[in-house]
């Protein structure tokens, strides 16, 4: 959250903690629902949720339609489809920033291209 929206470490860690009921050393839980049900606003900063639809592969429609599920894109997709922007990504279990195409997180998060996308929002500049 801190490299998406351009706040130092501790502002990002207080909101996060304040807004999303963050405990100590206990994760964040429910991000992506709770991103959906803000004003659209984080400290001043506006974003827009990436919709649903731009996160899944082409042939999902018709995946779906013959009973399977939606298949989100992966990581590799999302730097091609998005390669200019500030974006919020996040994969089960974990979010990161990408930043005009630059994955910015944990050290191996660029390296989980397969991951599969499940939110994203970017930042309006």
């Amino acid at each position: 959250m801190a490299s998406t929206f351009g706040l130092s470490y501790d502002v990002a860690h207080k909101f996060v903690a304040d807004e999303f009921e963050r405990e100590p050393r206990k994760g964040t839980f429910g991000t992506a629902r709770k991103l959906k049900c803000r004003v659209r606003d984080v400290m001043g900063t506006k974003y827009e949720i990436i919709p649903i639809t731009d996160l899944l592969y082409p042939g999902s429609a018709r995946h779906q339609s013959l009973g399977g599920k939606p298949v989100e894109i992966t990581l590799r997709i999302f730097l091609e489809r998005f390669p200019k922007g500030r974006f919020m990504v996040i994969v089960k279990g974990h979010a990161f920033s990408v930043i005009d195409g630059v994955v910015i997180g944990n050290e191996n998060d660029g390296k989980r291209l397969r991951a599969k996308i499940i939110f994203a929002l970017k930042v309006e500049e």
